[in-house]
C-alpha cells in the first residue's frame, strides 16, 4: 500500500506539471465567440459537481482510448481532471488482446490500468463476452475439423479382399460354413474326403418329401463383414451332387434370418461331376435389406427327393476401394439423450389424442435409469398397426445409398412388437421396411442397427423420418418408452477432416473462455499480483436481438446472422450457459466482490415501449434461476439523439424515464454506460457538427441536464453506479463512430460546449 501511495503522489505531481504544459482549452469555451461561450470558463471540472455526500456511490466515467491515455497528453489530463472512472473503448476487448494465432498480449491493458489507478481513477472493464471484436480467425481455427487418423493398412488402389477363411476347406476353421439338416442342430462343419479329388470339403444331406424348399440348407456366412447396398463382390465355388438337382439361393442376415429371395445367380443346377460356378455383382438394396446382409443361403430341398450336395474351394471377395473422400458419421439428432427440452426430432401420433401428429413431450422420470424420455400410448381397439405411431424426424432428407447407424433405448408397459417404415415427412409413407422390428419388453433394452438407405426407402424426395407402428397389439393399452436416440449418417468432409461434435466444440470454447478471462483478470492486478484493480465489468455485452419474441413476448438472443466478422458464443454454449459460464469465470478469477453488468443498447426504445429492456430483465431472471449465477447490474448504453420535433422528443423522454423505472424496479445496480448524443432536426434529418445552431446546441444541453437529473431522481442511491460519457469530444469527419456528429462535451479542439454546462448542471442539481 505504501508503494501505491508513492505512485499516486508522483502521478498527482505529474498531472500538475502536464497541465502547465498543455493548452488548457478543455477548461474554457471558444475564444472566438466569447459572448456565447465565455460563461463556460467559469465552470469547474465536471467531477466537482457531484455531491458525494448525497450520492456516495456515483461514478462519473468517460470512454478512453487506452493508448492515447498512456501518452499522458491532453486526453490523460482531461480524463483525470473531470472524471472519476475510465473505460477503455477497445483495449480490453478480446480481439485487442488475442491475435489470429491465439497468442495473448495484455501489455496495453496493464499499462492503462496501472496508470489510471495511480491517478486515482477507477477502471471499468469493457467487455468479457461479446459477439463483435472477437479473435474470429483463432476461434474458428480451434473449432476446425479434426484431422483424419491415417490408416496404414488402407489400400492405395482398389483391392479385392477375401472374406472367407479356409475356403479350400483344408484347415480346421469352419466359421464361414453352416450346415442345416432336418433333425440336427445347425453346425459349423468341414468333412474329410468329400472335396475335389478326395480332399476335404462340405457335404449336406437333404431329405425326401420336404415341406419347404429350405428344410435343408447350406449357409456361407461372413459374421464380421456386413454387405451393404452397392458393395461389389466376386464369388466362386466348386459344387456337385449325388444326382442332378436344382437349388435356389437367398440373401440372409445371420443364417436363417431371411432378407431376399434371390442371391448370386438366383439358382444353380448341380450335376454328379464337379463344376465351378462364378459370379461377379453388386449387392442390391433388396438384398442388403435394412441392416445389410452377411449370408448366402442355399435351399437344398427344391428337388423333393433325398440327395447329397458337396461344396469346395469357396471364395467370396469384397472390393475395397482406394481411399477417397474423407467420411465421418454425424449424429442428426438434437437432444437425443432427452435431458434438455428440445424435441424437434421426435413426433408422436396417438389415437387417444385424436390421431394428429405433434412434437413428442419429453417427460421427467420415464427415461432409462429415471432420466427424461418420451412415451407414446397405444390404445386398445386400433383398426390399423399405424393408428399410433412414433417418428424419429431427421433434419435432412436421406438419399439412396446413405449409410446410417441407429441406436436407442426402449421398453414398453407389456411385451409388444413394432414395425418400422421409411417415410418422407411423418405420415408420408414410402416403404414398409426401415430399421427392423424391435421387440419391446418391460425391461430397458438397447437397439442398434446399421442401415443403408435403399431406393425404395428414399422414394422420390428422400427419407426424412422413421415411423414406428405401435398399434400391432389391438387388444391392450400399451405404453412405449424411448430414450437415448442416436441417428448417425455417413458424411463426406470437404476439408479432409472430421468435424468436431457439438460437445467437442463446447468443450473447446469453454477452455478458450476460461483462458481469456483468467488472462484478463491477471492483467488487471496490481504490480504485486495480490489484488484485482478492475472491480466492475460489462460481463456480457449486447446479448438481446430486439426481435423474434417467444411465447412470453421475450426477445430472442442474438445469434449468427451470416456476418463473417462476428462470433456468437451462445451459438455453441447455449443461450443460458454462455452467460452463466462467463459470470462464473469472472468471479473465479476476479473474486466474488466483482460487480458484473449486462450491457446493451436501445433499452430506452420508445418504438416498442422498452420491449428490449423488458426482455433483458426476463433473461437475467433466467440466467440467475440456477441460484448460483449473480448479475449485479444493468448497463444502458444510451447512444441517443436530441430531436427538435417536440412530439418525437417527448416520446423519447418518456421512454428514457420508463427505462429508469424498470431498471430501478429490478433492485440491480444501474449504469448509463455509453452516453452520447446526436442531433435530429424537425424534419427527421441528422445534423452534422458544423451545422448545429445555437438554439439546437442549447436544446442538447438541456437534454443532458434532464437525463442526469432523472437518473438521480428515479434510481435509488443504493443502486446508482454512475454515468459514463462515451465521447469526450465531437466525432471527427471520417470517424468510425457517429462521424461528424456533435456527440461530445468538448469540440474537437477541446473547447467546452454548451453540452458541458448542461452536463454539469445536471450533476449539480440546478
Amino acid at each position: 500500500m505504501k508503494k501505491q501511495f508513492i505512485i499516486f503522489a508522483f502521478a498527482a505531481t505529474l498531472l500538475a506539471s502536464c497541465a502547465d504544459e498543455f493548452d488548457r482549452n478543455f477548461q474554457v469555451g471558444r475564444p472566438d465567440k466569447l459572448e456565447q461561450y465565455g460563461y463556460l470558463s467559469d465552470y469547474k471540472p465536471l467531477k466537482e459537481y457531484i455531491d458525494q455526500s448525497k450520492y456516495p456511490n456515483f461514478k462519473l466515467g468517460v470512454g478512453t482510448d487506452a493508448a492515447d491515455y498512456a501518452k499522458q497528453g491532453v486526453a490523460y489530463v482531461v480524463t483525470n481532471t473531470n472524471f472519476t472512472e475510465t473505460v477503455a473503448g477497445n483495449a480490453m476487448k478480446m480481439a485487442s488482446c488475442i491475435d489470429d494465432n491465439g497468442n495473448m498480449s495484455f501489455g496495453t491493458v496493464e499499462e492503462y490500468v496501472q496508470a489510471a489507478t495511480a491517478a486515482g481513477l477507477s477502471v471499468y472493464g469493457h467487455t468479457l463476452a461479446w459477439h463483435a471484436q472477437q479473435p474470429i480467425k483463432w476461434l474458428n481455427a480451434i473449432l476446425a475439423d479434426k484431422p483424419l487418423p491415417v490408416d496404414p493398412n488402407a489400400p492405395t488402389v482398389d483391392t479385392w479382399v477375401e472374406q472367407i477363411t479356409n475356403g479350400n476347406c483344408e484347415g480346421g476353421e469352419a466359421t464361414n460354413f453352416v450346415v442345416r439338416e432336418p433333425g440336427n442342430p445347425d453346425v459349423n462343419r468341414i468333412d474329410d474326403g468329400v472335396g475335389v479329388d478326395g480332399s476335404r470339403g462340405i457335404q449336406v444331406h437333404s431329405v425326401d418329401n420336404p415341406t419347404n424348399d429350405w428344410d435343408t440348407q447350406f449357409f456361407i456366412y461372413t459374421p464380421d463383414h456386413v454387405w451393404q447396398s452397392g458393395d461389389e463382390y466376386e464369388f466362386t465355388m466348386k459344387i456337385r451332387a449325388d444326382r442332378d438337382a436344382s437349388v435356389s439361393l437367398q440373401a440372409h442376415d445371420t443364417p436363417g434370418a431371411y432378407i431376399h429371395w434371390a442371391m448370386l445367380a438366383g439358382s444353380y443346377n448341380f450335376t454328379t461331376e464337379w463344376q465351378t460356378v462364378t459370379f461377379k455383382g453388386e449387392i442390391s438394396g433388396d438384398q442388403a435389406g435394412g441392416g445389410g446382409m452377411r449370408t448366402i443361403a442355399f435351399n437344398l430341398n427344391v428337388d423333393k427327393a433325398a440327395n447329397t450336395y458337396y461344396f469346395d474351394d469357396m471364395s467370396w471377395k469384397a472390393l475395397v476401394k482406394a481411399s477417397g473422400p474423407v467420411t465421418f458419421m454425424e449424429d442428426l439428432i438434437t437432444n437425443g439423450d432427452m435431458e434438455g427440452t428440445d424435441n424437434r426430432n421426435f413426433i408422436s401420433k396417438e389415437a387417444m389424442n385424436g390421431g394428429g401428429t405433434y412434437n413428442s413431450p419429453i417427460l421427467d422420470g420415464i427415461g432409462k435409469d429415471g432420466s427424461r424420455g418420451v412415451q407414446v400410448i397405444s390404445s386398445a381397439g386400433a383398426a390399423q398397426d399405424w393408428d399410433t405411431q412414433f417418428w424419429i424426424l431427421l433434419p435432412e432428407a436421406l438419399q439412396a445409398g446413405t449409410k446410417c447407424h441407429v441406436e436407442f433405448d426402449y421398453k414398453a408397459s407389456m411385451p409388444a412388437s413394432a414395425d418400422t417404415q421409411a417415410h418422407a415427412d411423418p405420415g408420408a409413407y414410402q416403404h414398409w421396411a426401415c430399421i427392423g422390428s424391435p421387440s419391446f419388453t418391460t425391461e430397458w433394452q438397447h437397439y442398434t442397427r446399421d442401415v443403408t438407405i435403399s431406393s425404395e426407402m428414399a422414394g422420390g424426395a428422400g427419407m426424412k423420418s422413421v415411423a414406428f407402428n405401435l398399434s400391432k397389439d389391438k387388444a391392450n393399452d400399451v405404453t412405449f418408452y424411448f430414450d437415448n436416440i442416436v441417428f448417425e449418417v455417413e458424411k463426406e468432409s470437404a476439408s479432409g477432416g472430421i468435424p468436431q461434435t457439438d460437445e467437442e466444440k463446447r468443450d473447446t470454447l469453454m477452455w478458450a473462455m476460461d483462458r481469456w478471462v483468467n488472462g484478463m483478470m491477471n492483467a488487471c492486478k496490481n504490480e504485486e499480483g495480490t489484488e484485482v484493480l478492475v472491480k466492475a465489468w460489462d460481463v456480457v455485452n449486447e446479448a438481446i436481438s430486439g426481435g423474434n419474441p417467444d411465447s412470453e413476448g421475450v426477445y430472442a438472443l442474438q445469434h449468427n446472422n451470416g456476418s463473417a466478422t462476428d462470433f456468437f458464443w451462445q451459438d455453441y454454449l447455449g443461450d443460458i450457459d454462455y452467460v452463466r459460464t462467463v459470470v462464473g469465470l469472472a468471479r473465479k478469477y476476479g473474486g466474488n466482490d466483482l460487480k458484473l453488468f449486462v450491457n446493451d443498447y436501445n433499452l430506452e426504445s420508445d418504438w416498442d415501449q422498452n420491449g428490449k429492456l423488458k426482455s433483458l430483465i426476463k433473461w437475467i431472471e433466467r440466467w440467475e434461476a440456477d441460484g448460483v449465477t449473480k448479475i449485479d447490474g444493468i448497463g444502458s448504453q444510451m447512444h441517443i439523439s436530441c430531436y427538435m420535433n417536440p412530439q418525437t422528443q417527448e416520446s423519447k423522454k418518456k421512454a428514457i424515464e420508463n427505462s429508469f423505472k424498470l431498471m430501478a424496479a429490478t433492485g440491480k445496480l444501474v449504469r448509463i454506460s455509453e452516453l452520447d448524443m446526436g442531433l435530429v432536426d424537425e424534419n427527421g434529418n441528422d445534423v452534422q457538427t458544423p451545422d448545429v445552431t445555437e438554439e439546437q446546441h442549447h436544446a442538447m444541453a438541456d437534454y443532458y441536464k434532464w437525463i442526469i437529473q432523472k437518473y438521480f431522481e428515479i434510481i435509488p442511491v443504493a443502486q446508482q453506479w454512475g454515468i459514463c460519457q462515451w465521447c469526450a469530444t465531437d466525432s471527427p469527419a471520417g470517424s468510425g463512430w457517429r462521424a461528424n456528429s456533435p456527440v461530445g462535451l468538448w469540440d474537437v479542439n477541446y473547447y467546452r460546449k454548451h453540452t458541458y454546462a448542461g452536463f454539469a448542471d445536471g450533476l449539480s442539481g440546478k
